[in-house]
């Protein structure tokens, strides 16, 4: 199989899940992001599309992580449950404006190999922010 078919494979298997990124949850706890993809690799020193894919793969995932524990620190910060149900909430509508807005913004190629790049990298970055975020909250949730 030529890499421009593979590219194509990429492209089609990136677009079946970009709007299903999940949040889970854990009965009465914090939300959980769970993307529905098993990662491609990542190599040193990617050179492909499908390679530059599966290395921004893997820095969603990462970034996913950072923000899956620091959820669950702030969600174990707030004691009422209504201001819990709050969060969980806007951590919800949070990752369903990520997926929404970066679909929104891979359009752009529609239909060719950037187009999952594009997605993936808008995600990464809307994890960075979101990241900084969360970290703002924590500190005031502490009283720092």
């Amino acid at each position: 199989m030529g890499s421009r078919a593979l590219i194509v494979i990429a492209a089609v298997v990136v677009l079946a899940w970009m709007p299903t990124a999940v949040v889970g949850q854990a009965a009465g706890g914090p939300p959980v992001i769970r993307e529905p993809w098993t990662p491609l690799p990542c190599p040193m020193h990617p050179q492909s599309t499908v390679e530059t894919e599966g290395c921004l793969q893997q820095a969603v995932i990462s970034s996913d992580r950072r923000i899956n524990a620091r959820v669950a620190t702030i969600f174990r910060l707030i004691r009422i449950a209504s201001d819990r149900a709050a969060f969980v909430e806007g951590e919800t509508a949070w990752l369903r404006y990520r997926r929404r807005s970066c679909a929104a913004t891979a359009s752009a190629y529609r239909g060719g190999s950037a187009e999952p790049v594009a997605f993936l990298s808008c995600e990464s970055d809307r994890n960075t922010r979101h990241l900084a975020d969360l970290a703002d909250t924590e500190r005031v949730l502490r009283g720092r």
